[in-house]
């Protein structure tokens, strides 16, 4: 088995070279619009149009909506091969295909509390490989819409509230995807912050918070990690609907960042009109041809559209998939059987490794010391998995809708099937359901459960509580309605702690959790994101001390949610229907820069993570490179604990006599740090001049001030440990 295995690996390492060649004999893109246009001179105005929407792997004219594949459909005379799209966010789905099962690796929110940009590096590079080994060209993401509100439905499905995390994480990913032959899409372009009215809302954005905000990700995604798709969202941005919007598809994507790949529509309902879409430079309608098809042939018989725009949004295409290697013969392939291989598992189970982030630990409460205990009690609706059905069982630890995987149902071990293993046959292992799992909305048989759990615990040295959200709550399609746990479980949590307050909560959910209502009780939690299908080893891992927790919070936490700007999250009508506009009033005050503004409290700041060990910050030193275009900051860190542990440095910069308003600091760096005990490590960073600037509305472009600003350098974005002032010339 061990020598299959090897060849496979030697196999795969093979055609990932192979990538990476196809890619360099495509550089030149002169030759490459030359390729481009021999085949499209040999198309009719009927074959172009055909390319430029539908669904499916079929060779009907204009997509098919009963075959379970996303894509378009090429054209065998002239040489167009299948366009095969599917999501690759937390791992393979192909299209409608549920039998379609791939690994878990991760959730772009688990990735971000990471901060671990190398690692998601491999993470896309693996997720590529399973995607080409299942038939797909065409990463359907990923989403890099900024966290603007914490109940966002699809919040659990992107990274953060701060566009220079979000911009980190996006860049390496776009590479890896596409050095292995898979075009990426980052979505959704622009401004697809919530879920509520999504097809029917207008966000009205000052052109500042826009540029500081909104689009930072999707450039660096396009300028640094070459981007050759971009989704574009359902919603209007300023009274135009995105996949009409001429000057962000056009005037801002081609040629202010030079995007040279394809646009195309979100699913179903991004495209509203024929002559809007086409004379935006909206390339390609999905799924299906409602306002392309024969309506684009239509226009050009009329006079309305000319040949020469089908041709420019076909060369873009084909512009696309001729860079990743789609037309060359050797075009990356993987074997079948590099879905779920060990190498993948080991990146997941990194992920679930380095994602938890310990919020609270009282007492050194963790790590727990098995050979202390007798006894513990695991209790909790996300201790185990009882999301039954075809479907439903792939809520359980992930988020739901287009961004989840189906994944192997073998794959994933509950937190249960972990601790037990983790302490094995010496430890009394005592379960008990407690309530009703997170998706079911009946309470039937609660009284029972409670009463059960109540007498497990009363007889336990320590109570692990395994509580939070599932698929079924956290999901695209709607916006949550709060950030409560379920009452029953937060009923369970006032109970248990009764009858024995040695408690460990451990919260398993997408996003932000609620907890004013009884953190202060809890002596340790940890927060789970939906780490993909190692999250309950991870979890195990952490508990008993084998690693100790370096995740970071990548968005604030407040007391209530209800402490964000009242109206961060719009829920009237829809705007066709009153006429009401969604106004981001917040402006640039996203997330900690909204908090730091108001000076108010809350409960985990943004970049927050605790760890088993403790990290000195000491010798500052700041020094500005050649013609002051760069600034570079070194510092050291010595971990003063036991425990081998890594910290996340993060380095923040204020401008402190400002010309406009600005936020109080700005996240503009971050490093990793591993030291083992007692061991200190001397570490530097650099940010350039420009960096420092803001968007300037009168010159339509950044700006930075001479002047004074402070550089803060610290362990979250208010645990500053060290600072120092810079003269800016």
């Amino acid at each position: 088995m061990k020598k299959i295995y090897l060849f496979i690996y030697a196999f795969s390492l093979i055609l990932s070279l192979n990538s990476v060649h196809c890619q360099s004999k495509i550089d030149n893109d002169k030759e490459l619009q030359k390729r481009i246009l021999a085949i499209i001179s040999r198309m009719d105005l009927k074959e172009k149009v055909a390319q430029l929407s539908g669904m499916g792997k079929t060779r009907n004219e204009f997509g098919d909506l009963n075959v379970p594949a996303f894509g378009t459909s090429g054209n065998q005379r002239v040489g167009i091969p299948d366009l095969i799209m599917g999501h690759g966010i937390t791992g393979v789905r192909p299209g409608r295909d549920t039998t379609a099962h791939a690994t878990y690796f991760c959730t772009s929110f688990a990735m971000a509390c990471t901060w671990d940009t190398d690692l998601y590096g491999r993470v896309a590079a693996a997720m590529a490989k399973e995607m080409r080994a299942i038939g797909q060209n065409l990463n359907l993401g990923p989403t890099v819409n900024i966290i603007r509100h914490p109940l966002g439905g699809r919040n659990w499905e992107t990274y953060s509230e701060d566009p220079y995390l979000t911009s980190r994480m996006v860049v390496p990913f776009v590479k890896a995807m596409q050095s292995y032959g898979v075009i990426c899409g980052p979505k959704h372009f622009l401004a697809n912050n919530q879920e509520t009215n999504r097809f029917d809302i207008n966000n009205v954005i000052d052109e500042r918070t826009l540029n500081e905000i909104y689009l930072p990700a999707f450039k660096s995604a396009v300028q640094e990690g070459g981007a050759l798709n971009i989704m574009a969202s359902y919603n209007r941005v300023n009274g135009t609907f995105m996949c009409e919007n001429k000057y962000y598809l056009t005037d801002v994507l081609r040629r202010k960042w030079g995007f040279k790949g394809f646009v195309l529509s979100d699913f179903g309902y991004g495209v509203r009109s024929t002559l809007g879409a086409t004379n935006a430079g909206l390339n390609v309608e999905m799924h299906n041809t409602k306002f392309y098809g024969g309506s684009l042939i239509q226009a050009v018989k009329n006079g309305e559209i000319s040949e020469k725009k089908i041709d420019s949004l076909l060369t873009d295409k084909l512009y696309a998939m001729m860079k990743i290697g789609m037309f060359d013969k050797d075009y990356p392939t993987f074997p079948s059987s590099i879905v779920h291989c060990d190498e993948h598992q080991k990146i997941a189970l990194e992920v679930a490794r380095k994602a938890p982030v310990l919020l609270k630990n009282e007492a050194q409460t963790l790590p727990l010391v098995a050979s202390g205990l007798k006894s513990i009690a695991i209790i909790g609706p996300n201790a185990k998995n009882y999301l039954k059905g075809d479907l439903n069982y792939a809520h359980y630890l992930q988020g739901g809708g287009s961004g989840r995987v189906y994944y192997f149902k073998d794959a994933i071990l509950t937190p249960y099937d972990e601790i037990k293993k983790m302490v094995g046959s010496k430890i009394n292992v005592l379960y008990a359901q407690g309530c009703n799992s997170p998706n079911l909305t009946d309470t039937t048989g609660n009284g029972a459960m409670m009463k059960e759990a109540l007498s497990v615990a009363s007889k336990a040295d320590k109570v692990i509580l395994v509580l939070g959200f599932s698929g079924s709550n956290e999901t695209e399609g709607f916006d949550r309605k709060t950030a409560n746990l379920p009452a029953e479980q937060k009923n369970l949590i006032e109970q248990i702690l009764k009858v024995n307050p040695k408690v460990v909560l451990n919260i398993i959910a997408g996003c932000y959790v609620e907890m004013e209502d009884w953190y202060k009780q809890v002596p340790a939690i940890l927060f789970c994101p939906y780490a993909g299908e190692k999250t309950a080893q991870g979890l195990a891992d952490i508990l008993f001390g084998k690693y100790s927790p370096q995740g970071k919070l990548p968005i604030t936490y407040p007391y209530h949610a209800n402490d964000y700007p009242q109206d961060a999250l719009y829920t009237g009508k829809g705007f066709s229907e009153c006429g009401n506009s969604n106004i981001y009033s917040e402006g640039i005050f996203v997330g900690y820069r909204y908090f730091d503004k108001q000076n108010m409290k809350v409960q985990y700041p943004f970049g927050y993570g605790l760890s088993y060990t403790s990290f000195e910050y000491s010798n500052l030193q700041v020094s500005n490179g050649i013609k002051n275009d760069s600034i570079h900051v070194s510092f050291s860190v010595k971990n003063n604990g036991k425990y081998l542990g890594s910290e996340i440095a993060q380095l923040y910069v204020s401008e402190l006599n400002p010309t406009v308003d600005r936020a109080p600091k700005e996240l503009k760096n971050f490093t990793s740090i591993t030291l083992k005990p007692g061991q200190v490590q001397y570490v530097s960073m650099s940010i350039l001049k420009e960096s420092l600037g803001y968007y300037d509305i009168l010159t339509h472009n950044w700006k930075t001030n001479a002047g004074n600003y402070k550089l803060l350098l610290g362990s979250s974005s208010r645990d500053v440990r060290l600072s120092s002032d810079l003269l800016v010339r």
